[in-house]
């Protein structure tokens, strides 16, 4: 993308900009870079309106020597990149992005104190290595590609690198490198001591991660880390980058252009505000168009909205589209890594940090729920029934419409609740992948009028840390399908029931298991297949307890789908434990904590037993005791 292509996307994708221009021109008010370039308000009209020829028009002695051309001032003026000074920012030119980044500033403008420059100690030829941000306690976030400026593998270790005279290389993050109109910016450095993850720069398909760890002095305190919020990625969501955009010559492509926009200062902290750009489904990183350069890589992406987290900034330059990786990659990346940490989510109120009392809905039209079908995969193909529960007295019984219901119905999917824990057995779910529809709303989490409020778990046990998440057993995208949208609307709804949740930590719920859950719903989507996902907890009696309600310690999953080599039906199961994830526990885990397993090792586990499908598993070869540790679903044995 050139830039004026660029520019262009960005009149286009921002249209209040592109409006202010105009206002401005109709003013006679001349941009304060186009004034510093001698760019006239009629080439900015021109530019704006897309007259033909625009380029070809009078031009000031400026503009045609080269030394500035009106893209770049569109640019600079609605994608500037804004100096932070005592972590607050200094606001641009344009009203509208004041407007804007004055109306969310609060929500944000404190975690501007949790992003440093990665600087760099004995490096042949590189001061400064890009930007990281604290994302849990004495952890910071940054690429592969800055933190491999200074660590190598070697063999199954990292370890840093040594520079001439054998001496190894040191690495710091400096939380305070601000710019400051005289005397020398304030330093707040933190030794780096240890790089805890490292994703493969060879692998395409590895998000471009590190986790670095932190070492504080004694009576040091570092700033809080950044939460994520999940919301959707969606084309034109307002965002912000926050990094250390450096002088960069090669990557930059135009020295002047890169010179103008960020006035010749570099290399400290800045606030860049943009929109998400389009990005194909399934991707594991997204597009944006906020203006950077080679030292913002690293840097944290912010959501406007909400003031959370959205991804890691890792490619980009000024004349080319801008891609960052995914929250959920990081959170994979943490949990992999260094599975004793937790991290923080966003609050949903500044209150006690208990959640807010769910729904209580109507009972209307709940007769009309399908459930989770046995025969969803076919007239050709055996059916999957739901398991039994060994446990058979502590199945809640449910009286309704003269009818009791062990197996509740919602639209597309089941639940089978334990009476004793009030929390499922099992949430099974059936997934019609041509007709799913995606990116629905999130709506509140409610009681189900058909169930007792006694017999459905609320209160205290959910909410901000250290209290857990709601969550969710089938996940919200899986029953969101249907002939209509408001079919497809209703599985959404129905998923945030209750019933269908059980308390877990944050980071848990978001790692390889979420990219397990994406993985089965993207092939669905992409091949039109159906499948069938089970799901549920492991209640055990000696789960540890907090707020007077058992948490349970290991989680379960089982699809079942169609091989579409041998077109029979198959079974594959998994156990994730958040043993590693929940606080105040001094036993150290290792990094694996999700794993494919045998049916009946899950059957065992979990007091279940799932009949006709357990000689269909895939893995039904392997020892009962076997267990293949998971980093990404690329390593599921599927047959």
């Amino acid at each position: 993308m050139t830039l004026r292509e660029r520019a262009e996307a960005v009149l286009s994708s921002d249209t209040a900009i592109a409006r202010e221009l105009l206002a401005m021109a109709d003013r006679h008010v001349t941009p304060a870079p186009a004034v510093r370039a001698g760019v006239s308000t009629a080439s900015i009209r021109a530019f704006v309106e897309g007259q033909p020829g625009w380029s070809a028009g009078p031009r000031s002695s400026a503009e045609a020597d080269g030394r500035f051309h009106v893209e770049a001032v569109i640019l600079a003026h609605g994608r500037p990149s804004m100096l932070v000074q005592r972590n607050r920012i200094q606001l641009p030119e344009s009203p509208e992005l004041r407007r804007r980044i004055e109306a969310t500033r609060l929500r944000y403008e404190s975690r501007l104190a949790s992003v440093g420059r990665v600087e760099l100690s004995g490096h042949p030829r590189l001061q400064q290595a890009g930007t990281a941000w604290i994302v849990a306690e004495n952890l910071v976030v940054t690429n592969a590609h800055v933190a491999a400026e200074f660590v190598a593998r070697d063999q199954t270790h990292l370890v840093f690198r040594r520079a001439f005279g054998n001496d190894p290389m040191s690495a710091c993050v400096d939380l305070r490198e601000e710019y400051v109109d005289a005397g020398t910016p304030e330093e707040f450095e933190i030794g780096v001591d240890q790089v805890l993850y490292l994703a493969d720069l060879a692998d395409a398909q590895a998000p471009d991660l590190a986790l670095l760890r932190l070492a504080p002095g004694q009576g040091v305190s570092l700033p809080p880390p950044i939460p994520f919020v999940e919301v959707p990625l969606d084309v034109g969501r307002d965002i912000a980058v926050v990094g250390f955009p450096a002088e960069d010559p090669i990557g930059s492509g135009s020295v002047a252009v890169a010179r103008r926009l960020f006035g010749g200062i570099y290399g400290v902290k800045r606030f860049s505000p943009g929109k998400i750009g389009t990005m194909p489904a399934g991707a594991w990183a997204f597009a944006h168009d906020a203006t950077t350069l080679g030292g913002s890589s690293g840097s944290v992406v912010i959501d406007l909205e909400t003031g959370g987290a959205l991804g890691v900034h890792f490619a980009g330059a000024l004349e080319r589209t801008n891609y960052a990786v995914r929250g959920r990659y990081v959170l994979d990346a943490l949990a992999a890594a260094t599975p004793m940490v937790t991290v923080p989510t966003m609050p949903t109120r500044p209150d006690s940090g208990v959640e807010p009392t769910p729904l209580a809905p109507a009972a209307a039209g709940y007769g009309e729920r399908d459930g989770y079908r046995a025969d969803f995969l076919g007239p050709d193909q055996p059916d999957a029934p739901l398991p039994t529960v060994v446990c058979a007295d502590d199945v809640l019984e449910v009286p309704w419409q003269g009818e009791v219901l062990r197996a509740i119905p919602y639209r597309h999917f089941s639940v089978v609740m334990s009476a004793r824990r009030r929390v499922c057995y099992v949430s099974a779910v059936n997934i019609d992948g041509r007709l799913s529809v995606p990116h629905l709303r999130r709506r509140d989490w409610r009681f189900d009028p058909r169930v007792p409020q006694a017999q459905q778990l609320a209160g205290p046990v959910y909410g901000n840390a250290p209290r857990f998440s709601r969550g969710h057993m089938t996940r919200r995208e899986d029953p969101a399908w249907g002939q209509t949208r408001a079919d497809a609307d209703e599985g959404n709804t129905d998923s945030m029931h209750l019933v269908n949740a059980v308390p877990q930590m944050q980071p848990f719920n978001a790692g390889i298991w979420l990219r397990l859950e994406d993985y089965a719903l993207q092939s669905a989507r992409e091949d039109d297949q159906k499948i069938s996902v089970m799901t549920g907890p492991v209640l055990r009696d000696d789960d540890p307890v907090f707020e007077q309600v058992p948490i349970p310690i290991e989680f379960w999953k089982v699809i079942v789908f169609v091989h579409d080599e041998t077109g029979a039906l198959s079974v594959s199961g998994y156990v994730l434990s958040q043993r590693g994830f929940l606080p105040h526990r001094e036993a150290v885990f290792g990094a694996y904590e999700t794993y494919q397993v045998p049916i009946t090792t899950i059957e065992q586990r979990a007091g279940l037993r799932f009949g006709s499908l357990t000689p269909l598993d895939v893995f039904a070869s392997a020892p009962e005791t076997a267990a293949r540790p998971l980093l990404s679903p690329d390593e599921i044995r599927w047959r």
